[in-house]
């Protein structure tokens, strides 16, 4: 078996001021399979770095968004994809976090790199569903919203999530 690669993915979002429904961060990007596809914003994780370091660097490294306007709000789920039969090129975990975004919408900035286009959109509930490929993801999402509308979105949430941690 191969090394482990571990990732993680940054379900990113702000709260609309005119209607306070959350708005999700997707990213146009070149899938391997050659088709183009909305994604978070992904990432592989250093070796001396925690996956929450690592979740809000690379945020902010791949869309601009400064550090200290990423609040992370808790641990979503882990999956792991393994190299069975030859199905997947490689080995990994990924670790999927919710984090709010407390800042300016337009200051995005997405780099036409790592299969990234550089366009991205902010969108709400039912536009992710009907522009996210995968049905895990689309979970996911939907599990944010759950959380998000049930008043999960305080300070308190992170310090909760590391004491689970612990």
């Amino acid at each position: 078996m191969s090394d482990i690669i571990q990732s993680a993915w940054g379900i990113i979002y702000y709260l609309d001021p005119v209607d306070g429904e959350p708005r999700y961060l997707l990213i146009k990007r070149h899938a391997l399979s050659g088709k183009i596809e909305r994604v978070s914003p992904k990432w592989k994780i250093k070796w001396d770095e925690s996956l929450e370091v690592a979740a809000i660097r690379e945020v902010s490294e791949e869309s601009g968004i400064p550090i200290n306007q990423l609040k992370l709000k808790q641990l979503l789920w882990i999956t792991q994809i393994r190299n069975i039969d030859n199905k997947w090129p490689i080995d990994k975990d990924v670790t999927y976090f919710l984090m709010e975004f407390v800042g300016d919408p337009n200051v995005v900035s997405i780099d036409q790199i790592e299969w990234y286009i550089g366009i991205y959109k902010w969108a709400n509930l039912q536009e992710v569903l009907g522009l996210i490929y995968y049905q895990d993801i689309r979970e996911l999402i939907r599990k944010s919203y759950l959380l998000i509308k049930q008043g999960q979105k305080d300070n308190d949430v992170k310090k909760k999530f590391l004491e689970q941690l612990v």
